[in-house]
């Protein structure tokens, strides 16, 4: 555990050091994830599905906002769709644009989670988001979960339908509609997400030890128990092995971004109790864990020794070879030894000078 940390340290002091070239790399990735997912699941245009079309879309993610992503990444879907049918391209781009108008232009940190949805079910990891959002969050953040879902689940119908489509017409629309509004696999994706979000939020917030983790682990289960039930009931044809897979993945993935963020120390909770002139109040403290390893400074000196005018070997300035500051562990129950085998004796002349 104390490993553990002081990595954590270290990782956050070379983030702070070079965070001017970390932010831009981690804008670079994020937006070649996103268009190499789009290209994954929907890549018809043999224009657009190249690695070089997918770098260059990333590039111009570093110079623009992340708003400018979400844009992009609309326009790209589009796009793709338009290639091989105009009706469902322009049925998606009016989606896009209503669900623009009416919500993510109100709530654009929302849009982030619109987006991550689609992208995270091609990984075949979906279960990461109902964990994390109910881990940093508030059970509203139920419904833009909801609009990836659906938004994910549009577009593999429309996947659906052009798969098995002759040629394209105003029918092919009407295909992609009825199949999403009779998904049964989209709605029971849906419920169980939503519940997993809800309860990880609820137990997150309770006061008891390891919250967090057990709020981790008890939405993984719900995810796994609640995913069987309705594959047995309703057989919504979900994979189970990948499904396992997912989920166990998923779990760590959260665990260990929750224990980077916020490692607790529940063995030093406290209970606090104090009042004012209008209320009083029951506080429970609990501390974090930080561990900053020891730091010294070591001076080098060259090994060569020279001497005065008396024979006297000495080491002057420009002996010192270098000086650095390196991390060594602190030796605990070792005496220093000390050989001073001399005398100074002063007479009353020497005193009185």
């Amino acid at each position: 555990m104390t490993q553990l940390l002081v990595f954590k340290e270290k990782i956050q002091k070379f983030y702070q050091q070079y965070a001017f070239i970390i932010n831009p790399l981690i804008r670079f990735i994020t937006g070649y994830i996103i268009f190499y997912a789009a290209n994954k699941f929907i890549g018809y245009s043999p224009m657009l599905n190249k690695r070089w079309v997918e770098m260059l879309l990333a590039c111009i993610q570093i110079v623009f906002p992340a708003q400018v992503m979400l844009f992009f990444a609309a326009v790209f879907i589009v796009a793709q769709v338009a290639y091989v049918s105009r009706y469902l391209a322009v049925t998606i781009a009016i989606s896009f644009a209503i669900l623009y108008f009416l919500y993510v232009r109100f709530l654009p940190e929302h849009g982030y989670v619109i987006m991550a949805m689609p992208v995270l079910f091609v990984f075949r990891i979906p279960y990461i988001m109902p964990l994390f959002l109910g881990l940093a969050g508030s059970p509203i953040l139920v419904v833009p979960m909801g609009f990836g879902v659906i938004i994910y689940y549009l577009l593999s119908n429309v996947v659906s339908a052009i798969s098995t489509a002759t040629e394209d017409s105003v029918n092919l629309y009407k295909i992609v509609m009825q199949q999403l509004s009779a998904d049964v696999e989209m709605y029971a994706v849906l419920a169980v997400f939503s519940v997993v979000l809800i309860i990880v939020c609820f137990i997150r917030n309770r006061r008891v030890n390891y919250a967090f983790e057990l709020s981790i682990a008890t939405g993984s289960i719900l995810n796994l128990i609640l995913l069987l039930i309705l594959n047995y009931m309703i057989d919504i044809n979900i994979e189970i092995g990948k499904m396992l897979i997912g989920i166990f993945v998923s779990g760590i993935i959260v665990l260990v971004v929750q224990f980077y963020k916020l490692p607790l120390n529940y063995a030093g909770v406290e209970n606090l109790q104090f009042e004012d002139e209008e209320y009083y109040y029951y506080v429970r403290a609990v501390p974090k864990m930080n561990v900053t390893a020891a730091s010294k400074r070591v001076k080098r000196f060259n090994a060569h020794r020279g001497y005065d005018t008396d024979g006297k070997s000495y080491l002057g300035a420009d002996d010192i070879l270098e000086e650095k500051e390196i991390v060594v562990p602190e030796n605990k129950g070792i005496k220093p030894e000390h050989d001073f085998n001399f005398t100074v004796s002063l007479n009353k002349d020497d005193l009185e000078d």
